[in-house]
């Protein structure tokens, strides 16, 4: 009878007996899609680390070791090997590696998982960087057709990655009450509001898309198919050029920068904007409290009654 994730025979219980690494990897990416519900593109980044890993075992070794034989060092030597990348790509890698051993011990395959608590590269904290109304104003000005126009105004005031944006169906749109139901990472769902000013640009871009039978809310209007992510960059990489914003660092995630870091300084609290921008953490939000001086100015202001009597107090 075939083995399926979830029951492993009685042969399997030890750490790496009767399966391979090939198979390993092969049962690890069915239970992100299957189980997980990862998305396609982290499934295939997943997929992508762990065949590198494979081509590093196979040029150490020869031929690829069963998980069991895997040891800490060689793990180690990979990091090495690694050196020159950035190391939030190093620290995701590893990670990688950690969730494919526990799903091992998990599924009754190991015992140990030689990638727990790795050295990692420091990541220095940078902030993240947005636009200003100016640069805004330049690039809503530089987009000539509806679709372009509504793309760039839901971008700028939902904060929506972009696979978010192009994974919209046309029944995600609820206009008479001015909301977006949107599917996050992990298939997620939340609720995100419309301005007045996205309503009206969204039903003139409908009025205006191609018809056709594709549910997706962005289409090509050349074949009427769905748009992907990569399409969304390409069309904010034409506009910035027609703005003249090219080589500043404008990315679509640099417009959800903008939403979130715009709605800190205006006095937002954290956890709205954590909602907003669909983050499971709230540290990850945080970190644009960093970029708001003016909000760190009014939290010292509250302290003058500590100060205040003792400046006004004679010896």
């Amino acid at each position: 009878m075939q083995e399926t994730v979830g029951s492993p025979s009685r042969a399997q219980t030890k750490f790496g007996e009767g399966i391979s690494f090939d198979d390993a990897v092969g049962e690890f990416l069915k239970y992100l899609r299957g189980y997980r519900h990862y998305s396609p593109v982290t499934v295939k980044a997943y997929g992508l680390d762990l065949r590198q890993f494979r081509e590093f075992l196979v040029e150490e070794m020869g031929e690829p070791p069963t998980p069991a034989e895997i040891s800490r060092q060689q793990l180690l030597g990979w990091g090495l090997k690694l050196r020159g990348k950035k190391p939030l790509t190093v620290r995701r890698k590893f990670a990688c590696l950690s969730s494919l051993f526990n799903f091992l011990q998990d599924m009754g395959y190991g015992k140990t998982n030689p990638a727990l608590r790795l050295p990692l590269p420091k990541v220095a904290r940078i902030l993240p960087g947005c636009l200003t109304a100016d640069q805004v104003q330049c690039l809503l000005a530089a987009a000539r057709t509806p679709a372009h126009r509504v793309l760039l105004l839901l971008l700028l005031s939902t904060g929506l990655r972009r696979s978010e944006a192009a994974n919209i169906a046309l029944e995600d749109l609820d206009l008479e009450n001015r909301q977006l139901r949107v599917v996050g990472k992990g298939n997620k769902e939340r609720i995100v509001p419309l301005t007045a000013e996205v309503v009206a640009a969204m039903r003139e871009y409908l009025a205006w898309r191609k018809p056709t039978t594709c549910p997706r809310l962005f289409v090509s209007r050349v074949e009427g198919h769905a748009i992907s992510g990569n399409r969304i960059y390409r069309i904010l990489r034409r506009l910035l050029k027609r703005a003249g914003l090219t080589g500043q660092g404008i990315t679509p995630h640099k417009l959800r920068h903008t939403f979130a870091t715009h709605l800190v300084r205006s006095g937002v609290d954290v956890r709205t904007v954590q909602e907003l921008l669909g983050h499971s953490d709230l540290g990850t939000t945080a970190k644009y409290l960093h970029s708001n001086p003016t909000v760190k100015q009014a939290a010292l202001t509250r302290l003058r009654h500590l100060i205040e009597p003792i400046q006004g107090a004679t010896a």
